[in-house]
């Protein structure tokens, strides 16, 4: 059976920290906790995920809320800042809610969502809603993070993928995941590509003990759309990176955007 990423507990979910510990674009971990700090608390992350980022916020100090839609990964989330000390585990809060449309009591210094989740945002519509929702959260001044690929085009081809995407990582039985695409459809008008993606447990002799099948859909956003949308959004763009070490925009390197809730802005 095949199911879209993240949507229910299984090896994905339980191996995407292993498969996922570095994401493209460099150190984002060291650039939100600088951002941080400039902007002050608290902290809002979209798109959450297992805590990779969040948890580790809240463990150097930052008071920190996680929203995610992924009931399962949450679950990790929250049995990682059940490892923290008191006062970290009292930073930290995770909220199940869909980024498009969320409410909190709080408003943040810093909204930030990272490791290309936005681009699970679908349409022009729903893209708008998360960036008014994050808005609506920023306090005047507050700044916004966002990244998502600058699409290479070459490797936006649909058919069969190359066998140099397939993922591996370890899990803590001491066993092999491989995660990889198999194949990619487009749709280039709407800008949204699907790929079946297959996950594979195997043991210590190479046997497969496990096997899942889930679909990535994701949609590509162009660096002068993205830019536009922003500005419609109510933000002032302050910053364009092509990596987290602060690289100049590069043709298919990352989009990272930097924006802020201006001051006089209602």
């Amino acid at each position: 059976m095949t199911t879209h990423f993240y949507d229910q507990a299984g090896l994905h979910v339980g191996a995407y920290d292993a498969l996922y510990p570095h994401v493209p674009g460099g150190d984002d971990l060291t650039f939100i906790s600088a951002m941080a700090r400039e902007a002050g608390g608290p902290i809002l992350e979209l798109a959450c995920g297992t805590g990779r980022l969040t948890v580790p916020l809240a463990d150097a100090g930052f008071e920190i809320v996680g929203v995610d839609r992924s009931a399962a990964m949450l679950d990790i989330a929250r049995a990682k800042a059940a490892g923290l000390g008191n006062a970290a585990r009292d930073r930290i809060r995770f909220v199940e809610a869909d980024m498009t449309h969320f409410d909190l009591p709080e408003r943040f210094g810093l909204v930030f969502v990272v490791a290309r989740g936005f681009m699970l945002l679908l349409d022009m519509e729903a893209q708008f809603a998360a960036l008014a929702a994050a808005r609506q959260h920023l306090r005047p001044g507050g700044r916004l993070v966002i990244d998502l690929f600058d699409p290479r085009l070459d490797l936006l081809l649909p058919g069969p993928q190359s066998a140099s995407r397939l993922q591996t990582g370890r899990l803590p039985s001491g066993n092999v995941v491989e995660a990889g695409p198999v194949a990619r459809t487009n749709d280039p008008v709407r800008q949204v590509f699907e790929e079946p993606w297959r996950f594979v447990e195997r043991d210590a002799a190479g046997t497969i003990v496990r096997e899942e099948h889930e679909l990535l859909t994701m949609r590509w956003t162009y660096r002068f759309e993205m830019h536009h949308l922003l500005v419609r959004a109510g933000f002032e763009v302050l910053g364009e990176f092509g990596g987290y070490a602060g690289e100049p925009p590069t043709y298919g390197a990352e989009q990272i955007w930097v924006a802020c809730r201006p001051e006089d802005a209602p």
